[in-house]
């Protein structure tokens, strides 16, 4: 590593009275894995212990509760009694052992509280309805902003009796605070509403008295929104003169982020379609209008990247978040000069979404990491003994089986049909905006030429091989095909599937339908569209791209409509011809919806399993994964495959 990058990113800075050994912070992110009435259970610690101790200089709890009832989900860690006060003294106990600093973000909903989590309507400074809540809040009294205020304050002094070494008050992404300043959710007329400096009264009046109540000398940071990003909010004019009343009234530190709240999540935390560093020139107006340290926060993904941040001279501190719960030991890797070797966030919100195995996850999870929530659990340990491995496919499913197998001391191999590993994958990152997604096979490329893992390309294996080998284990992985539904017209030769498409293993005509709008069928589309086609999508369901992020979403039906993409919806293919394509619609009508150049499938996939059961009587222990049991989610790919590596002892 350059002695430029140890010098910038690995430098000491210092909060108010707090010195960090280095600028990079972990942003506050709820994971939901604390308990129900407000404490640390051991997972949350693990969680935080474990990114404490991947060498982060400062660790921010999100979303503390400064009072009952003000959360936008359940299971928060809360500050708003003194029983909780032991518990964070043992947890920034851990967190100073583990090498970081701790904060606590110090935060209110506002507006976006939903009545039925909290029990109680919703607050805000108007009573005007609230898109994320969908629900008209109370209009708070002067009264009851005085009380708000205390609370925030008495809150930090606990902070500050358990140990914490600072707090942050939370003024971004639609809670209260960000409710008071901007004008889209602040039509007061008394001394809280009206102008910028009256809008921003209750943030500075918080800051203020958590200065007075914990000391002067306990360092306060508060984050805001650098801009809206929406028609008629905040604008970047607007903070520029926010910033320096917020240090006036005591901001020993700004942390910028973006988004008018969490309904336009995708603004707040911006997916791969935005970029990195989505909001990073912005935040560089703000420090010049400011002489404290200035935090820039989203989508900085990659330590030369943020060094140049640095450089330039743009923040002085960088938020990591989503990067943090992908590789924990970002900052350790980035200091040690072993960049290759960090797992980075391609922004694709899986995190958000929290899908996995065709539900909800409780708490986080990562597309990248499959340990993140299950640090004890998933620590890697040796296999009892070294087992000879064989495994067939190299998608995502089998990449990661390798990895963490080959990690636990097992001899690998690895079979690939074709001539390069990534398996769909590979066709992930052809849509547009989604480039970042090749990162994930160059990394596994990386990991298993380090592991000595052998792979063997363009091989196909049947029990035959199989038998030469003669392997402890075989993890079948070798994925899914494509649907060929029975619709009268299928074999057509203007017939062709999605994988083909992107494959370029196939020429499209102009004019174009692609029946199934699922997530392949959408994406599909969208690369097309970028191509100048003129394209009809037709899907059974009501709505379209429902396996998307719903991070990624409103950019992609963005993109689509703004190509003028023809969208049918609750609509079924009954034959395809040459005189056009014949669909049943909602209300049960045959028609036909156009003569098309080509008819584009995309209407799920099978599993491919069939070697797992020639050779389940020649093998001792035979695991199949990922879409070799089922067409899912990479996220559940990858996850079979941790699991598996795992289980090999």
């Amino acid at each position: 590593m350059s002695y430029q990058l140890k010098f910038r990113l690995f430098s000491p800075v210092k909060i108010g009275t707090l010195k960090l050994k280095n600028r990079i912070i972990m942003a506050p992110m709820v994971t939901r894995q604390a308990s129900s009435d407000g404490f640390f259970t051991e997972k949350e610690k693990d969680y935080f212990v474990r990114r404490a101790m991947g060498g982060v200089a400062l660790i921010t709890i999100g979303d503390v509760l400064p009072d009952v009832g003000v959360q936008v989900v359940q299971n928060h860690v809360a500050l708003y009694n003194d029983k909780f006060i032991p518990g964070w003294r043992e947890f920034a106990k851990a967190i100073h052992d583990a090498g970081a600093k701790l904060s606590a973000q110090l935060s209110h909903a506002g507006n976006e509280c939903k009545s039925e989590i909290t029990g109680r309507k919703p607050v805000a400074p108007s009573a005007i309805f609230a898109p994320y809540a969908g629900e008209i809040p109370h209009e708070l009294t002067k009264e009851e902003i005085e009380e708000l205020i205390e609370k925030f304050a008495d809150a930090a002094v606990r902070a500050r009796e358990a140990g914490v070494d600072m707090v942050e008050i939370q003024g971004s992404q639609g809670f209260l605070l960000h409710n008071f300043v901007t004008p889209l959710f602040n039509k007061r007329t008394d001394e809280y509403g009206g102008d910028l400096k009256r809008r921003v009264r209750f943030p500075v009046e918080v800051i203020k008295r958590v200065k007075r109540k914990a000391g002067s000398d306990f360092p306060v940071s508060f984050r805001m929104v650098v801009a809206d990003l929406v028609e008629g909010g905040l604008t970047l004019e607007d903070t520029k003169k926010m910033a320096p009343m917020l240090v006036e009234a005591g901001a020993d530190a700004l942390h910028l982020t973006a988004g008018a709240g969490l309904h336009v999540l995708h603004l707040c935390l911006p997916p791969v379609d935005a970029g990195t560093g989505c909001v990073v020139d912005l935040v560089a107006q703000i420090k010049k209008v400011v002489d404290v340290p200035v935090i820039v926060a989203q989508r900085i993904v990659d330590p030369a990247q943020a060094e140049e941040i640095l450089k330039e001279e743009k923040a002085d501190i960088i938020c990591l978040g989503r990067a943090l719960i992908c590789d924990p030991d970002w900052p350790q890797k980035a200091a040690e000069g072993v960049q290759e070797d960090i797992v980075k966030c391609i922004g694709c919100g899986c995190c958000i979404d929290r899908r996995l195995r065709g539900g909800v996850s409780p708490s986080v999870v990562c597309l990248r990491n499959p340990a993140v929530g299950k640090e004890k659990e998933y620590e890697i340990s040796q296999a009892k003994e070294s087992n000879k491995v064989l495994i067939i496919g190299g998608g995502l499913a089998g990449l990661e089986a390798a990895r963490v197998a080959a990690l636990r001391g097992n001899k690998i191999t690895l079979y690939e049909k074709n001539n390069q590993l990534g398996g769909q994958w590979d066709l992930a990152y052809i849509a547009p905006k989604k480039q970042e997604y090749k990162e994930v096979i160059t990394y596994y490329v990386r990991q298993l030429e380090k592991l000595n893992v052998r792979v063997k390309l363009n091989k196909i294996v049947d029990s035959t091989v199989v038998e030469q080998i003669n392997p402890d284990v075989v993890i079948v992985a070798t994925g899914s095909a494509p649907i060929i539904p029975e619709i009268l017209g299928i074999d057509r030769k203007n017939v062709v599937t999605a994988h083909d498409v992107l494959r370029g293993s196939t020429s499209v005509g102009d004019k174009v339908a692609v029946l199934g709008g699922g997530l392949v069928g959408c994406e599909t589309a969208d690369f097309l569209a970028e191509r100048g086609k003129k394209l009809t999508i037709v899907e059974m369901l009501e709505e379209i791209a429902e396996g998307e992020s719903i991070l990624r979403k409103p950019f992609l039906m963005q993109r689509l409509s703004k190509a003028g993409v023809e969208i049918l919806t609750s609509t079924r293919v009954k034959e395809i011809s040459e005189h056009g394509v014949i669909a049943i619609d909602k209300n049960g009508q045959e028609k036909n919806i156009g003569t098309y150049d080509t008819v584009i499938l995309a209407l799920g996939a099978k599993p491919i399993n069939n070697i797992a059961k020639q050779i389940e009587n020649k093998v001792s222990k035979v695991y199949v994964i990922g879409d070799a049991v089922e067409a899912r989610m990479a996220i559940d790919a990858i996850a079979d495959g941790a699991r598996v590596g795992r289980e090999i002892s």
